[in-house]
Parts: C-alpha cells; structure tokens; sequence
C-alpha cells in the first residue's frame, strides 16, 4: 500500500524553509506574510508531490530554487481587474502626465504574470500612445519573465478578462490582441513595443531612471507590515517628482499620513510623491 505524502506544514516549518533559503541562496523571503506565503509553499508541495523534508533538499538546487520563485509569486490572473482603475488612468491620471512628458516612464515590478502588462499596453494602443511610454517590466523569476515576455496567459482567465475589457469601455475587439491554440494563449507581442525585460532583486534595488509611474496594484497584502512601508519607502525613491504609485484596491495603507506622498484616490489607493 502506498503511503500519502504530508504536504501540510506548519508555522515552525516555514521559519525553517525561510532560514534554509536565506543561508543558501541569500534570498529572503521572511518579509512575506506567513499565512499566504504557507498556502503557496503547500500548493507547491501538492503539485510535486513532496513533503518537507524532500522540499528542503530540492532547494538545495539553484535551478529548483528558480522554479520555486516563479511558483510561488502571485499572479494578476486576470486583464483589466478592477475596470474602475484602468478607467480612471486612461481618462485622468495617465492622460495628464502624457501633457506633461515627451516620454512616460512605467514601472511594474515583482510581475509573476502579464495580465497587468497586457492591459497597460493595450490602454496605450488605444489611446495612440503606444510611442509615447517607454514601459520596465521586471520579476522576480526568469521563468515567469520568459512566459510574459512570450504573451502566455491561462486560457481560464479569457472569460472575466473579455467582461473586464468591456467594463473598461475598450474601443476595439479583445479577441483581436491574441491568439488562441488549443489551451494556449499568446498575445500579440507587437504590442510590446519600447518594453524593457529585467530579472528583479528581492529589494528593489535595480539601478533604473525616474518612473512617471509605478503600477504595484495588490501585492503588498502578501508582506507583513513594516516591510510594506519599506517598500513604499523604496518606491518613493524611484519616482520623478510628482510621479503616481499605483497600490489597488486590496491594500490597506495610508501613505498620506507621512511627508513623502498625497493621496489622490483613496480608493483605488493611487498616490502622488510630494513635491519637496
């Protein structure tokens, strides 16, 4: 009889893995939120049929510890989440720094999965201003980079993300900027025009010019709660005067409350680096 495999691991496990990680590989994952970061680790284990102790002796691989970056960042899973936002960018907030900039700078780090990507250069072929950005798209993972860099998406998310465009009021037929085969999903990659491809570190600290704007949207929620100032804190440094961070509608952060940003709309939690 085959024994199961136990993939539930607890609190104590994790503190292990994070240490186990951070002492092999120097990366560090003990900002995360213990609680989602379990979930994903545990999901890992499910697909590979692995319990602890065989986890920890694959990490001790660069190669799987790649593997394990990209599979336990979390995705944006769909185009145009939260319609409401991507309105209010391309009518308002977008359009305004376009005025003002020969060239917009866009930032959208830690991306485990394009649908955010897609639909910013979506947004700007519509508006004709496909020319005018110049966008940086970073993640933590090559594997997830090389993926989004494809136009890969999963075929289960078409569906919200076609009701999503319509919600967005998009001028043109959603079904135009990809291809379908079979399961697979492949955007149009020309849309990828002035994009720049990087492998991210774990802090950010990835020398790039002043962004216009940054699109961080939901993913705070997954690091505790100093280390969300801190990053913000770092984001802040990375913004040109009066340029936008982008934080989503999830994130339960104040930033107006110190001297570095203005809320702009609280809701959408879209914010202005303060003029000093």
């Amino acid at each position: 009889m085959q024994i199961p495999v136990n993939m539930d691991i607890g609190i104590r496990e994790i503190r292990q893995l994070t240490g186990f990680i951070k002492q092999t590989h120097g990366v560090d994952y003990s900002d995360y939120a213990l609680t989602s970061f379990k979930r994903r680790v545990e999901r890992l284990m499910s697909i590979h049929k692995y319990n602890f102790e065989t986890l920890l002796e694959k990490l001790g691989s660069k190669d799987f510890l790649e593997h394990f970056i990209g599979q336990v960042a979390v995705g944006a899973t769909e185009l145009f989440r939260d319609p409401t936002f991507w309105i209010l960018l391309k009518n308002i907030y977008l359009a305004n720094i376009i005025k003002e900039q020969t060239k917009v700078r866009i930032w959208l780090p830690m991306c485990a999965s394009g649908e955010e990507f897609y639909s910013l250069v979506i947004l700007l072929k519509e508006n004709g201003w496909t020319q005018r950005a110049e966008i940086y798209l970073s993640s933590l993972s090559s594997e997830n980079l090389e993926k989004i860099q494809k136009g890969w998406m999963d075929h289960n998310n078409l569906d919200i993300s076609t009701k999503n465009y319509v919600r967005f009021q998009g001028t043109g037929l959603f079904s135009d900027y990809f291809a379908t085969s079979g399961s697979d999903v492949s955007f149009d990659r020309s849309l990828f025009t002035n994009t720049h491809f990087f492998r991210q570190e774990f802090d950010f600290s990835n020398n790039l010019p002043d962004m216009h704007l940054i699109l961080f949207r939901n993913q705070l929620i997954y690091f505790n709660s100093t280390f969300k100032y801190k990053i913000c804190d770092t984001l802040h440094g990375k913004l040109a005067a009066k340029g936008l961070l982008a934080l989503g509608i999830l994130e339960e952060i104040e930033l107006n409350v110190n001297d570095k940003y203005t809320a702009l709309n609280k809701d959408e939690s879209i914010y202005q680096k303060k003029s000093k």
